[in-house]
Order: C-alpha cells, then structure tokens, then sequence
C-alpha cells in the first residue's frame, strides 16, 4: 500500500504531518511525495530516508495526484491520499491505516476515509451531498482499476476529490468509514496553492458546472 502526498513549498507543515503519521502507522509499504518547484531549490531532506521524493515542475496538485494514481496502477498497490496540512492521530492500540487497509477489504467498498476526512457540498453540485477530501482517502485497488484516478478536465482542479466520491458511488461501490479523527490543515492561515489565482472564484464556479453536467444534475437533470 502506497501512502501518496504532493507537496509545494510547505516544509512547516509538512514536516509536522509527516512526523505525525510515521508516529502513528506502520502500515504501508512506501511513502510517496510529489514534491514540486516553480524553479529548482533545495530539497527537503529531513525523514528524506523514509519517503520517496519525486522531484517535478510546478504543476498544481492534480498533475500530482495524477502521477500517484498511475503509480499505484502500475504496482497493483492500494492508495491512500493525504496532503501537507493534515495531523494524524495516536490510536490507543491500534493502527488507523491497518485498521482502512482491512475496511478496504469488503467488497463492495470503494473508499475509506474518517472523522473529518470529508466535507458536504453546497447546492453548487448537490446540496448536501457527503464527499471524501483527497486530505483523508483510502483508495483500494479494485476501485482505481474500475474507474481510474481523479478527472484532468475539471477546471482548475477544484473539487476532484468531491467528483470522485460521486464517480466511486456511480459504480456501485459505498464510502466506509474508519472510527477515528484527522486534524485538517490546524494552522491553516493561507490559501491551498491552487486557490492562489486572481480568477479563483470563476474558475471554481466552472468546475462545478462541469461536474453538474458530467452527472446530469441541478440544471442538467433529465
């Protein structure tokens, strides 16, 4: 099972998260960071001897995620998705990834997540639609062979991890849910890298009326 982060600039907080989860879990395989540069600086290299980094051009979060499904893919390998400004918790006796990683197993699951993994749209897709965040999601295997990795079209990449959700849902698979609780983004003071763009709110706009119209719903229902 592949452990999948992409990464830009962040070595406050990541370095935080990525202490919090080694702390916490043992249970994948390899810890995969995408890590990305307008220009090429100086690697992070602390804990560097217990995560493998893929060094790339700045290219936004959802090349990133991109390039860990299609790893995940070609190794036949679970994938579990988290980003920089996420907190892991100790479990008292128990692994939280062993214990996704065995939810994982019943058939007719199509992801895990947990106590804050997720979010509930606003009447912008569908009013009160319960998504997985791409900060807190364990993807089985059977699930990126079925329907492949996140959408490359969605403007800008703003709600891939919402899309996804309603894309697991489609194929008959369920969300489970794992009983324990991730902190997302503690210190959160700035906007996520790809919310940094003068045309944001245009663009996220637009990102959801192409989800609406890929699943024929709100103004494109039949």
């Amino acid at each position: 099972m592949i452990i999948g982060i992409p990464k830009y600039k962040d070595d406050k907080s990541y370095k935080l998260m990525l202490k919090s989860l080694l702390e916490s879990t043992t249970a994948f395989d390899e810890i995969i960071v995408i890590e990305s540069f307008d220009k090429q600086t100086d690697v992070c290299t602390e804990l560097k001897n217990k995560v493998t980094i893929i060094i790339t051009p700045k290219e936004g979060p959802l090349k990133a995620y991109e390039r860990l499904f299609k790893i995940a893919k070609e190794r036949k390998e679970d994938l579990f998705l988290t980003q920089t400004d996420v907190l892991f918790p100790k479990c008292y006796n128990r692994d939280w990834l062993a214990q996704m990683k065995q939810i994982s197993e019943i058939e007719e699951c199509g992801i895990v997540t947990c106590l804050g993994g997720g979010g509930q749209s606003g009447p912008d897709f569908i009013s009160g639609y319960n998504w997985v965040g791409a900060w807190c999601t364990y993807i089985p295997y059977r699930t990126i062979e079925k329907i492949g990795g996140y959408d490359m079209n969605i403007p800008l990449g703003y709600g891939v991890d919402i899309d996804y959700t309603y894309a697991v849902e489609q194929a008959g698979l369920k969300v489970y849910l794992s009983n324990y609780w991730v902190d997302h983004h503690p210190e959160y003071s700035n906007a996520h890298e790809h919310e940094r763009v003068d045309n944001f709110n245009k663009l996220k706009e637009k990102a959801f009326v192409y989800m609406r119209k890929k699943w024929k719903v709100g103004e494109f229902a039949k």
